[in-house]
This record gives structure tokens, C-alpha cells and sequence, in this order.
């Protein structure tokens, strides 16, 4: 996950944005269409669904979920400065995985660093789960609080169920909020080294101050970013959490806001950064307790996707949505099994 640097908060209003409602009776698997503020009512037999006549305005759901008006670019940084290279690479959307389930124990060794500083977090206990059962242990370990080495830790973490693929991780130390590590690739009996970030208390009130609106601790929040199958930022996309896998099923209240891409990247508000920009990078406000839940990236991958209005979903993953607590993820583009 990459880092963003916070300095100051700022003060004022949300600006608000576009309508969205998007709930089509049979999602589709990779081309999913959605196009707001139109609600979606047929699903085409090709796996697209088809825009239908307009229907009355929805109540207003998520603001930083509009439609893009640029096809999804990647990005490279260098020299501290945000460069476009061209469209985003999807060659390798809906093909299978190479991911190879963990069936021995591994020998795991890693750090939980602050998602703000870099620096390590002390005394924090973490608990290895499988995707996305955090009841189920599968192994656990306190980081150091030695200064030489802060935020290290060992674990043997257990293989995972038949079925699953990936890790999480849950951190809870003091002046947290319950941080999720999600989606966590370990390939299967090596030894290997992990580095997880924690989301400090003040962190998570400064996010969203950056953006004119004050943290409910009833609520909770998503961090995330997404590269392209060439492991690229990119910029042009939008995000959101969904209750509905494969679908746009937004719940009320949730708000999505992307970051600057600058030098320092900070939350900006809508009118600065209505979609993913060059960081890739993103955070989804507000989020009201609810399971199951999935953080979804939706963008057009070519100019004749713009054209006609039809916006595919890039990337999804399982998220806890729970109060008080910060889910972190890093996107890639979607995956058969």
C-alpha cells in the first residue's frame, strides 16, 4: 500500500457529485456495464448489460462514484513527478490465476509499518486469517517494540482452507484503529517476508478532514490502490464498496475520494479529483457496517468502451466493513480462478 503523508486538515463543506444506482437482476462476470446516473434494467444476453430507458432519479449514493469521462491510463512516478505512459494494459482481465493455495505451514516473517509514516508499530498483536473468515486464526504474533526493531515480527502462519488463496491480517495496537490487511498472496511452503500497514487513530480522522467531512467511529473506512497487469498506477477509474459481488450495489453514505498525486499525495475532494488519479490511489469514507462486502474499480478500457458508455469492472476483492476499523488493500485487475 502506498503511503500518503498528512500535514494539515482542512476545513468546509463536501462538494457533492453525481447520482448512481446500479443493480442489474443478473450481474455479469467480467464485462459488467454501468453508466450513472441511469439505472440499469436489462441484462444482454453477451455479458454486457444494455443502458434501458432512464428512470427516476435514485437517492444519492456515493458521490465519488461518477462516470469517467477518459479511458484508464497507467503511470509511472519518477523523480518524484507523475508521468502517463498510455492506455492501462487489461490483457490479463478474466484470465486464470496463477495463484496456487497454501496447503503446508510457512514460516513468516514481517513488519506492520504506520500507513502515514513508514514507521514501525510496537507491541501491536496480529492475527493471520483466510480471506475473508477473520474468526479463524491462522496464526499469531506481537511485533517487537525494541527501537532496533520496532514492528517486526515471526509467524508460522497455517496452510488456508480448501477453496481460498489469499491472506489477511488483522492488527490491532494502541492509538489504531483495527487495520485488515487483505488479499494477501503467500506462496505456498516457502519462507517469506511480509510488510503490513496499521491506520493510527489520528490518520483516520485527518483523511477525511483533508476533505471536508468529520470521522464517525460507527463507521469505517477502505484505503486501497490499483495497478494494471503490467503492475502500473492508474488513473481515470472510480471506486466504491459494493454489497452485491460482480455488481454496483452501493450502500448509502459511503463516499469515495481519490488522492492528489503530488509530490506529497493528500485526499482531495471531488471537484479536484472526481476519479482515480495518477497515484492510483484511493479511500472510501463512511462505510456502514454491513457484510458481505467488496471494494469494486470500474473503468472504460478502450476508447469504443467510452463511446458507447460501458464501464467494466477492473478489479474486486472482499472487504470488512466495520466500525471503527480500516480495511487495506492493494488492487490488481480481476482474475478467473
Amino acid at each position: 500500500m502506498a503511503m500518503a503523508t498528512l500535514t494539515a486538515a482542512a476545513c468546509g463543506g463536501d462538494d457533492g457529485g453525481g447520482l448512481i444506482d446500479a443493480s442489474p437482476a443478473d450481474a455479469p462476470d467480467i464485462d459488467a456495464a454501468i453508466d450513472a446516473p441511469i439505472v440499469l434494467v436489462d441484462a444482454a444476453s453477451d455479458g454486457v448489460v444494455a443502458l434501458d430507458a432512464a428512470v427516476d432519479a435514485p437517492p444519492l449514493v456515493n458521490p465519488g462514484f461518477v462516470t469517467p469521462t477518459a479511458v484508464t491510463k497507467a503511470n509511472r512516478k519518477q523523480g518524484g513527478v507523475w508521468t502517463e505512459l498510455g492506455d492501462a494494459d487489461w490483457t490479463c482481465l478474466g484470465t486464470p490465476t496463477a495463484d496456487q493455495p497454501a496447503t503446508t505451514a510457512i514460516a513468516l516473517t514481517g513488519r506492520v509499518t504506520d500507513y502515514q509514516t513508514g514507521n514501525g508499530v510496537g507491541a501491536a498483536p496480529v492475527t493471520a486469517f483466510p480471506m475473508l473468515t477473520p474468526a479463524t486464526s491462522l496464526g499469531a504474533a506481537t511485533t517487537s517494540n525494541l527501537a532496533a526493531t520496532r514492528g517486526e515480527f515471526t509467524m508460522t502462519a497455517a496452510p488456508l482452507p480448501a477453496g481460498v488463496r489469499r491472506y489477511g491480517f488483522r492488527i490491532e495496537g494502541t492509538g489504531y484503529l483495527r487495520s485488515y490487511a487483505l488479499n494477501r498472496y503467500l506462496a505456498p511452503g516457502a519462507a517469506q517476508s511480509i510488510v503490513l500497514d496499521a491506520l493510527a487513530e489520528s490518520t483516520a480522522n485527518a483523511i477525511p478532514a483533508f476533505v471536508g467531512v468529520t470521522r464517525d467511529p460507527a463507521r469505517g473506512l477502505t484505503l486501497g490502490s490499483l495497478v494494471d497487469c503490467q503492475g502500473r498506477p492508474v488513473s481515470n477509474a472510480v471506486a466504491a464498496i459494493s454489497t452485491t459481488a460482480g455488481t454496483a450495489t452501493l450502500p448509502a453514505g459511503a463516499n469515495t475520494f481519490y488522492f492528489s498525486a503530488g509530490s506529497t499525495s493528500l485526499p482531495v475532494r471531488h471537484t479536484q479529483a472526481a476519479t482515480m488519479n495518477k497515484d492510483g490511489l484511493f479511500v472510501v469514507l463512511e462505510v456502514v457496517p454491513v457484510a458481505p462486502a467488496y471494494v469494486q474499480v470500474w473503468g472504460f478500457r478502450t476508447a469504443a468502451e467510452l463511446a458507447g458508455g460501458t464501464l467494466t469492472l477492473l478489479a474486486e476483492a472482499p472487504v470488512l466493513a466495520e466500525a471503527n476499523a480500516a480495511s487495506l488493500i492493494d488492487l490488481a485487475p480481476r482474475r478467473a480462478p
